[in-house]
């Protein structure tokens, strides 16, 4: 397989990982909003523990190819989303 196809791929994992990142930040900082133990576990596993290393792996690869001057074949939106989540998330960790 092609790297094109593996970068598409990751980069919609990026976006639903980031999806549960939101969620899960809304949880622990929303005063009253509960959810089940087992639906909380599942976002916080894949917004807060996957979700980092997601993107960082998708903006690398963003990245690699803009320097090979590969053509991108994922959505501005996706691309968009996936840099500014991993900014917020890399000040929630380290601010």
């Amino acid at each position: 397989m092609n790297a094109r196809v593996y970068l598409s791929f990751l980069s919609r994992l990026a976006v639903l990982c980031n999806i549960c990142y939101v969620v899960t930040m809304a949880v622990m900082y929303i005063p009253g909003w509960h959810m089940p133990d087992f639906l909380a576990n599942f976002f916080a596993v894949l917004g807060l523990e996957m979700a980092p290393f997601i993107n960082i792996l998708v903006v690398s690869l963003l990245v690699f190819a803009k320097f090979k001057k590969n053509q991108i074949m994922v959505p501005r939106w996706q691309t968009i989303l996936n840099i500014g989540m991993l900014l917020v998330q890399l000040i929630f960790l380290f601010g």
